[in-house]
Parts: C-alpha cells; structure tokens; sequence
C-alpha cells in the first residue's frame, strides 16, 4: 500500500501597500517600449565585452562557455571570470524612476550577473540550476546591502532570497519581470520614501512581492537618485539577453471625477433599460463601493462619472463586480453585459483620447449566494494600474483558503483534470491526468490516455482548490515553474504528420505500479506491443529521466520526444526544444534521432526497434 499523501490547508493573507505617486520629468515615454538590439547604441559599454549578435548557447559541461552567432536580436556578454571592474558593465543611455522591465537571459554554466535598477538595485542573474536552497545571492534574489563599518561577518545586511528556485538549466532562456518603484524625495532633495520592488516574476513564477529596500545594494553605483540608468553586470561572468521591454511610469495617471449613484431594489431582469425602473436611492460619492446600497441582493447598481486621461493612447480597465455588469465610456460598451461571480474580473483595452470622457457603471446582482463587491482600477499610457474604488467593496471577494498538496517528504502521485495552454488563448483539458511529485521539487504531469509525459515544473506539487473547494470541478493546478512537453502519443507508426490521439494504435491502458519509493511506471498496450513507462528524478534533483521498455516492438515503431517551434542540436546526445525552452539528453547508446518538420514547428523522433528507450529531460 502506498503512503498517503499530505494536504495542507493555509490560510492566505493579503496586504495591500498603499504607494504615493511622483510625476517624473525629462524622460521620453516609453511604456511598452522594446529596446531594438540591432546595435549598441542605446547603451555605453567601454570595455566592448557585449556585443550584438543572431543567436547564442552554452556548453553545459565547461563553466561560462558562451557561443554565438553573427546576426542581429541578442545581446551577448563574453566575459573571462576573475577579471572585474566598471568598465565591463553596460549601462542605458536613457535613465528612468518607476519602471517594468522584461527580458529573456541565457547564463552560461557558473556564470553570474544582475540587473540593477536605477544602476543601484541589483536583481541577481545567476546559475542556480538544481540548487536546493537559495539566497540573496541566487537567481532572482534581491542582492545585499553592504557597511564596511561593521565587524567581519556583519557587513552584508537585508538580502532577499527568491521564494522558489525556478531557475532553468544553463543555455536554456530564462524570463524575468520587474516592476519596481524609485524612492521618492521631497522638493529640498531629501528621501522621504525608500525604493520598491512590487513584483518580480522568475519563469512565470512570483518570487518577490512589496519588497521594501531601505538603500541602494551591494556594488550600486552611488547614493539613491530621483532618476539613474539601467546597470547590468558583465564582470561575472557570460549571458545572452533578448527581448528586452521597458514600461516607464512618467505620467499623471487618470482621475474620475463626479461620480453619482442609482440604487434600485427588485428582482430585475438584467435586460432592462434602468431608466424605466423607479429610483430607489441616489447620491454622489468619492469613490466606487456597494456601500451605499441598503440590500445585499436584488438590486441594479449604475454609477456615472467623468474621467480624465491625461494622455492619449491606450487604457486597459479591470472591472470585479458580482452579478451582471457592464461598463461604458462615452456612450461605447468598453466591457459588455456579462455575469461573474465574486472573485472573477474582467478586462478591456480602449484608446482614448485626452481630456474627459462619461463613465457609465452599471451592475446587477439576484444571487444571494454571492457576496456584493465592486472593484475598478485603470492603467494607461505611463502610469500604473490605479484603483477608484474603496478598499473595503472588494474585500467580499476575498478567495476561498487554498487547498494545497505538498510532496514534501515523499513522492506523491494525484489523479484529477490538468487544464493546459498550448497556446494563447486556447485551453485544453486533459481528463485522465496523474501528477507525480518529488521532495526533490521536480513533479510532473502524464496524460493516461495517451501515454503522454505532458508537463513538467520546478517548485511546490499542486493546488487542489478547484477540485475539493465547495462543489469542485475535477482539476488541480501545478505550484511551480511549467514547461510543456506536448500532450500527443509517444509511440507511432508513420512517416507523416504524428498522430494527436491513439486511434490507429489500438490503445490500451493498464494502469501503473507503484515501486518500494512510490515512483509509478506506466503501463499500456499500443501496436500489438507491451509498454512500460517509467520517469524519475536523477543527477541530485537536476533532471527527469524516462527509461521506456516495449515488449516485441514492431518494425517501423517510432517514438517522439520532443515537439516545438524549433529544435537545435546542442551538443553530441544533447537537443535544446522550442526556442531554448528545454533540453532533451539522450543515452550514449541511444539510436540517432531525427529533426522533422512538424506543421510550422519541428519534432524530434527515434526508432524504437530494438526494444529500449531512456532519455533525460532538462528544464
């Protein structure tokens, strides 16, 4: 019998930071900006270790080993490790205050780095692939401050380690995302409010939230400044950056103003015209609440107001109210007549022109079951998502505790529903999915129908609030950093395109065995052969191993192990998959596999013939 799994049940409290705003001068607008990598010319760099190149990879068995290729699109640092000094750093021609940054980075095998806001706010980049615990120092850390004042031992001081470590292998492209805000000063120059880093994103993950850091880090370029460059390190060691974007919040953000109430009281249909039914209640207010209503259900709520954008362009506004809503700007529906239910929100992006435009609210709640709240915040060209709302109307949204699934002491294995994005804007479900989870922090996802290893993720094991809060709808959610893998059939006979399902195979599930550690191998019957299917964490928690066992192959039986936009040979036995997402590491003994064009993607196969299958999977 296999050892029960753990549920842990927590309690999740918010705190809401409320942050003052400086209106920032002499900087270019630059929200949603790339920055072309087409040259050097929007950074200095006096030493010329960075360059531009077409594309870049890593050798993951030497340290800092950075290759790349002429083209245009990637910066890349080649620098020798041991050798320091300012001059290898590169900098921005232009400075900023509050900012977003995102970018992709590729570190070589041991190589260190950062980015640093303002040029004194250090955001690490670092090799920490595999590390099971990680500090200040680590990828997506928040660096140390420094005192030489202080006795040996003390000097370095407030640190902030990522929640998770998420980092990917070395040569493998790493997201991160920033949204900081710069300390604020007073008009005699003094700092009346230190620096901010309200998120940090590693690989899809939150690792950092409303982290407050009291001065500038280790190594910044000097005391904090109103304005300063972006900094990133380049005498540590060698990395690749792409797609970098810059969101810069220069601007006033908007106001709404003259904001007027309706409150109407009756099981109304939400397709009446308001105007038509007997006003119970009016006034004015200073912000958006249900506060002013007299019953909690059965009611038409509409607000009108004007609201000013400072600046043309576009105005992205998230709407949470329960029941139906709708909301109009100057006559147009910008989000239409929809029912959600307490904590869902809504979006719309419209642009607008500057000067005042009518607002128009309208809500309509018959459920009793749900909680009234009623929540508007507005981002717009060079400021930062803005609330109009009181703080308290959306406090009745609050979600339910999380019901979560740790692997923490031993390897866990959950049957649910697993939702998957291929694709933007596009949602599958896969019904017969069994996640297995490790200690290691290493879980992944098989689809049963299709003897599919389909995801793979680094962090906590799964959130099982969709399928045991309340009624509950079958699926779980992955805790960690996902890498998706594909959810097409392993096995196939054919020299066209790879099948989506196993209808020609004459599929058929067995089920799977648990070993004395509680690792299942897969079992099934497809083409007339026997199929074992067995994954497993290897090389100190680094990597997945998946060994494939078939029992009298037939002639022609191939197998797939990769599929994504592009696959690139690395190394002898070593494929980087889908644009440097992930690696797969085939055995020294393993047939030689095949680069097949795969629709407007690439796939990567290997003959099955004699029987045995293992590779490795690297993310």
């Amino acid at each position: 019998m296999r050892k029960p799994f753990m549920i842990t049940f927590r309690a999740t409290h918010f705190k809401r930071l409320t942050l003052g705003l400086l209106v920032m001068v002499g900087l270019p607008a630059l929200a949603q900006t790339p920055i072309p990598l087409n040259d050097l010319s929007a950074f200095t760099n006096k030493a010329g270790n960075w360059s531009i190149v077409g594309n870049a990879s890593v050798d993951i068995t030497q340290p800092n080993v950075l290759n790349t290729t002429p083209g245009k699109g990637v910066l890349a640092c080649i620098h020798k490790q041991g050798t320091y000094g300012p001059d290898y750093e590169l900098l921005t021609k232009f400075e900023h205050g509050d900012l977003d940054i995102e970018m992709d980075y590729m570190m070589a095998k041991g190589s260190n780095s950062g980015i640093y806001l303002q040029g004194n706010y250090e955001v690490q980049l670092f090799d920490s692939w595999g590390k099971k615990s990680v500090n200040y120092s680590d990828n997506g850390g928040i660096y140390h401050r420094w005192d030489d004042a202080q006795p040996e031992g003390q000097k370095g001081y407030e640190g902030y380690s990522p929640r998770l470590n998420v980092s990917k292998a070395p040569g493998l492209w790493q997201h991160i995302s920033i949204s900081y805000q710069a300390p604020r000063f007073d008009k005699s120059g003094k700092k009346i409010t230190n620096a901010v880093f309200l998120k940090v994103e590693l690989n899809g993950m939150t690792i950092h939230e409303n982290v407050e850091v009291s001065g500038p880090t280790r190594g910044a370029l000097g005391k904090d400044v109103p304005m300063g460059p972006l900094r990133i390190q380049g005498d540590h060691g060698s990395l690749a950056i792409k797609n970098i974007v810059i969101s810069n919040f220069d601007k006033k953000p908007g106001t709404l103003s003259n904001l007027q109430y309706k409150t109407y009281y009756g099981n109304y249909s939400q397709d009446l015209d308001p105007s038509t039914l007997k006003v119970d209640g009016s006034g004015n207010a200073e912000a958006l609440t249900w506060d002013v209503l007299k019953n909690k259900n059965n009611y038409v709520l509409t607000y009108t107001g004007t609201y000013n954008a400072p600046t043309a362009g576009d105005y992205t506004f998230r709407l949470q109210a329960s029941g139906n809503s709708k909301l109009k700007i100057d006559g147009k529906e910008v989000l239409g007549d929809a029912w959600k239910n307490t904590n869902e929100f809504r979006t719309a992006t419209t642009k607008l022109s500057a000067g005042n435009h009518k607002m128009e609210l309208y809500v309509n709640k018959r459920d009793g079951w749900l909680q009234p709240v009623l929540g508007l915040w507005v981002a717009g060209p060079g400021f930062r998502e803005v609330a109009y709302h009181n703080l308290g109307s959306t406090l009745g949204g609050s979600p339910p505790d999380p019901i979560l699934v740790d692997a923490e002491n031993s390897n866990t294995v959950l049957r649910s529903f697993m939702d998957i994005r291929p694709a933007p804007n596009k949602r599958e479900r896969v019904v017969h999915a069994v996640s297995v989870g490790s200690p290691s922090g290493m879980h992944y996802t098989y689809d049963m129908d299709k003897g599919a290893l389909f995801q793979v993720w680094r962090g906590d094991f799964l959130d099982a609030t969709p399928m045991w809060n309340n009624r509950g709808d079958g699926s779980s959610r992955p805790r960690g950093s996902v890498t998706l893998l594909g959810d097409a059939p392993l096995l196939a006979k054919t020299t066209g395109n790879w099948p989506s399902d196993t209808t020609e195979s004459k599929y058929r599930q067995k089920g799977y065995e648990l070993d004395a550690n509680d690792v299942p191998t897969f079992r099934y019957e497809a083409y007339g052969t026997t199929v074992s299917d067995r994954t497993a964490v290897v090389d100190d928690g680094r990597k997945f191993e998946r060994e494939i066992k078939l029992g009298k192959p037939v002639s022609g039986l191939m197998a797939r192990l990769a599929e994504g936009d592009s696959i690139e040979k690395v190394s002898d036995n070593l494929y980087a998959v889908d644009n440097k997402s992930y690696y797969i590491q085939l055995a020294d003994n393993s047939a030689q596999p095949e680069i097949k064009k795969s629709g407007s993607g690439q796939s990567l196969v290997i003959p099955v013939d004699k029987g045995e299958l293992k590779y490795s999977i690297l993310f």
